[in-house]
């Protein structure tokens, strides 16, 4: 049976299909970088599909937010209406597959603490679940099928993880801290280039101020009068210091504390009191365990006054990246922004196999201008008024010749901030951080002005009718992130394996990402058109110019905007031409 969804495969879905299918059988690590828009995911579902059907192999495919699960889920839909019968589950958050509404407004652990709360009382009608046969249109119609069934969505999920053949979840059941076999199996991994930022996010434990307060009151209260003191010097600690912070010396205050035993007493009286049962010590057992655990850390505490907040990050999210994924069969990475041999490198691979679709294969040259400027720069130590005017001076230019909306990324919000105050624009126009975009109902013209890796910049689609509405993405400067004591930690904890490369790994690594998902917004497929403008003159230097070369090539090259002026009305009237 043809397993592939569509009546035929477009341009290069057939090798992806292909290639997946290969690693799938054989083993081994396989890295794809496709544009958006090219059908990735039916084609990996359908090799996936045809992998188990075979074999009778299993395979994960895990995303990194719940909204990324609809493409997957959706694929799979499409694959089985045409008769296939596989054996999968769908699984996110607990919380976010909770049938009650009215617990999904609760912060996490409470939430976690009421389910228990429920469960134990027999009160949850949705538990324990009903095994019932489930058709698979999208993830919302899944979960609401569920319930509908009397049948908790999250408990059926993780009461099938063990037996079903395809999985489809967020990266927390792969790369979580809780162990998961995956030995003899498959994982694909999607929007791979976020994996990293995604596993420091899983592995980061925060604790604030008002937290340990709390901690404290509730021992002392329930009569744990020893941990209360020791809980005390703990927030005394957070109360007098700042920054950077030594583990061993937390370590030192959390780890005689007897949590085990006073959250389990605590609970239990909740309970008896029918209240919620969640106690703040469970965030003090998260801490504590997070500091005795083999993870590398990196502390500190930020904030000021009533607002410190205590911050544990791992400092090398590959390491925890390799350990979580070390016995599957074989990893495919997807993206459609993956750089592959920034990639590879930080991850540490040395034997793999990979698809690299440029954007320059994907997009005609023709149906795209680009453009460096080299007379502005966003570098810190060139930051001054007059170079916030100097862009601002373009930003009007680009906005004045557009025919469309533009989008001009900017690499912070400090940027964003020094450029705005010298714009004066006449269409309708936002910012990102102190005004909402109405997506559904932007004008034919229109300018955003966003942060690269902020909500306007990367996932969001300015498409009306199937059309895009961009007509000219500026990125402003090169959206290095900012510098912090806590990536100057990370470049120094790779640079025994990396050596040079250590910094590009960390800094360049989210640069070249940012960029790349930038202009995904103006191309989503073959058919569009538009101008990349490059605002910064460290675009024509060797690192970025090299990691960048698919777009670049081929980029005009000027001292200052206006000398390419003739050149963007030039496209926008061939644009125009052919659009009618």
């Amino acid at each position: 049976m043809e397993l592939f969804p569509y009546e035929e495969f477009r341009p290069y879905q057939r090798e992806i299909y292909e290639k997946t299918y290969t690693t799938l059988l054989t083993g081994g690590t396989l890295l794809i970088n496709a544009p958006t828009g090219l059908g990735k995911t039916a084609a990996v579902i359908s090799a996936a599909a045809k992998y188990i059907l075979e074999t009778g192999g299993v395979v994960h495919y895990t995303v990194r937010t719940r909204t990324e699960l609809e493409p997957p889920v959706r694929e799979l839909a499409n694959i089985m209406r045409r008769g296939v019968e596989l054996d999968y589950v769908v699984i996110k958050s607990r919380q976010d597959m909770c049938c009650y509404q009215q617990l999904k407004k609760l912060d996490y652990l409470e939430f976690l603490a009421e389910c228990n709360l429920l469960k134990s009382m027999d009160k949850c009608v949705y538990y324990p679940p009903r095994d019932v046969s489930i058709p698979l249109k999208n993830v919302s119609a899944y979960i609401k099928f569920l319930c509908t069934a009397y049948s908790c969505p999250y408990e059926y999920a993780k009461a099938r993880l063990n037996r079903a053949k395809l999985i489809i979840s967020t990266y927390y059941y792969i790369l979580g801290r809780e162990h998961i076999d995956l030995k003899d199996r498959a994982v694909i991994i999607d929007e791979a280039h976020s994996i990293f930022d995604a596993v420091i996010h899983l592995y980061t434990v925060k604790v604030s101020e008002t937290d340990v307060k709390s901690a404290y009151r509730e021992a002392k209260k329930y009569g744990f009068l020893e941990e209360a003191s020791k809980i005390y010097a703990l927030l005394t600690f957070i109360r007098k210091m700042s920054g950077v912070v030594d583990l061993g010396d937390l370590l030192g205050i959390v780890e005689d504390l007897d949590l085990e035993n006073a959250i389990w007493e605590i609970i239990k009286k909740k309970t008896d009191e029918k209240i919620n049962p969640y106690t703040p010590l469970i965030l003090l057992r998260e801490l504590k365990n997070a500091l005795k655990s083999r993870i590398k850390y990196f502390s500190e505490i930020r904030g000021e006054d009533a607002t410190k907040v205590l911050v544990l990050q791992p400092l090398d999210p590959t390491s925890l990246v390799k350990e979580k994924l070390k016995e599957a069969k074989s990893v495919i990475y997807i993206s459609g922004t993956l750089p592959i041999s920034l990639f590879s490198t930080t991850l540490g691979l040395i034997k793999y196999s990979h698809i690299d679709i440029s954007f320059s294969e994907y997009i005609p040259r023709q149906n795209y201008l680009s453009i460096v400027d080299l007379g502005v720069t966003t570098k810190f130590t060139e930051r001054s008024e007059d170079m916030y005017v100097k862009i601002a001076q373009r930003i009007a230019d680009i906005i004045n010749i557009s025919p469309g909306g533009v989008l001009a990324v900017f690499p912070s919000y400090e940027v964003l901030k020094g450029v705005r105050k010298y714009l004066s624009i006449s269409i309708p126009h936002w910012y990102e951080g102190s005004q909402e975009v109405d997506l559904h109902n932007l004008p034919d013209r229109f300018f955003i002005g966003a942060v690269a890796r902020g909500r306007y910049a990367e996932g969001v689609e300015y498409v009306r009718d199937g059309k895009n509405l961009l007509s000219t993405v500026a990125v402003v400067g090169v959206p290095y992130p900012e510098p912090s004591p806590y990536l100057e930690k990370r470049v120094e904890s790779l640079r025994p394996r990396l050596g040079e490369k250590a910094w590009n790994s960390v800094y360049l690594y989210y640069a070249i990402i940012a960029v790349r998902q930038a202009i995904g917004r103006l191309f989503r497929g073959p058919g569009d058109r538009g101008v990349l403008i490059f605002l910064d003159r460290r675009y024509a230097e060797p690192d970025i110019w090299s990691s960048l070369s698919d777009i670049l090539s081929g980029s005009l090259i000027v001292n200052e905007l206006g000398e390419a002026k003739e050149n963007i009305i030039h496209f926008f009237t061939s644009v125009l031409k052919v659009a009618k």
